[in-house]
């Protein structure tokens, strides 16, 4: 069988007409997978039926099935997904106010062995698909009325651009998932190629970008991939994505306990994030591999340092830490029970 989630409408016009109908079928068809996310090729009702009955011989409609379905007594719900292929992901549903996110995995495991992230302490077992990424947001629109999608799961989205990129287009499409480009969000440690490519296909999405450390030397510690790619160069695509889709980025610093966490460290960030026109957004660690929090006075210190240097900050609310869903925490590990 194959998978239809992840085509793009006109793929879906080019496989009506393969199978016998006209080009507007394969519009139908793209409408009822990721707008209305039909579960079976039955519901389609204003599809030919031989056009429903030559798709359920040929093609499969699930990519995945919720697994386990686990309540944090915050509100939010870590989702383990379980692939056509037995792999599992995790993607999280953070409620807040009129607000819900939806924060998905972009692989299995992830390569980039960023020394505080749970992810990459299991090594990289393989990129999603496109249909694999949005059947994450289709299961948990039936448990929640989304409103924005961060890839900010497992994985290093940039690492499997193209399955983000098309994943992008079908969770912003008006005719398809129907988010606007301000509702969804790609996070990165920093794969410089990915986003420039980002910038160049004008892929419509926001860009976060996860910088753990202000200058280079311990940088390199914490994030291998800055090896590969120093701040400067980090910096310098940063403002040509935002130069290109006129859109401002936002930084993401974790906070660990006596390593990132100081008043020179603070210093240190607040030219990059004016010379990026970033917002910062604190994230105090969640314990997943060593290393530790910092005391709540620290971290109002340093929000306060960069607060007094002109930069837009804030410090972020850990949500689902009660049940290993917090960011960073994500590693495919809870035991299956019941879901759907």
């Amino acid at each position: 069988m194959h998978p239809l989630k992840g085509l793009l409408s006109d793929e879906l016009e080019t496989l009506a007409v393969e199978e016998g109908a006209r080009p507007f079928a394969g519009r139908q068809l793209f409408g009822w997978l990721y707008a209305r996310g039909a579960e079976t090729f039955e519901l389609m009702t204003d599809l030919p039926r031989p056009l429903r009955q030559r798709l359920s011989e040929r093609y499969r409609l699930a990519e995945g099935k919720v697994a386990a379905d686990i309540k944090s007594a915050d509100g939010s719900s870590k989702l383990l997904v379980e692939l056509a292929d037995g792999a599992r992901v995790e993607c999280v549903i953070i409620p807040e106010g009129r607000r819900v996110t939806l924060c998905v995995s972009t692989q299995a495991g992830c390569a980039r062995g960023c020394a505080f992230c749970a992810t990459g302490g299991g090594g990289f077992r393989r990129d999603l698909t496109a249909g694999e990424i949005v059947e994450q947001a289709l299961l948990a629109r039936r448990r929640a009325a989304l409103t924005n999608v961060v890839f900010m799961g497992g994985g290093e989205p940039l690492d499997n651009y193209d399955n983000v990129r098309r994943a992008a287009l079908l969770l912003t499409s008006p005719r398809g998932f129907g988010l606007g480009a301000r509702h969804v969000t790609v996070s990165t440690v920093g794969i410089v190629p990915g986003i420039l490519r980002l910038a160049e296909d004008r892929v419509p999405v926001r860009l976060t970008v996860s910088l753990a450390a202000p200058a280079d030397d311990l940088r390199v510690r914490l994030t291998p991939v800055a090896k590969r790619w120093p701040l400067d160069e980090l910096v310098n695509a940063v403002e040509t994505w935002a130069r290109t889709t006129r859109r401002d980025p936002t930084i993401a610093y974790v906070l660990l306990k006596d390593v990132n966490d100081s008043a020179a460290h603070a210093r240190k960030l607040a030219p990059i994030a004016h010379r990026l026109r970033a917002r910062v957004n604190l994230i105090p660690y969640n314990a997943a591999r060593g290393f530790a929090r910092p005391a709540p006075e620290t971290v109002r210190r340093f929000h306060e340092a960069l607060i007094r240097l002109g930069v837009v900050a804030l410090v972020r609310k850990e949500r689902g830490g009660d049940v290993a869903a917090a960011c960073g925490q994500l590693a495919a590990g809870a035991p299956a029970e019941s879901g759907r």
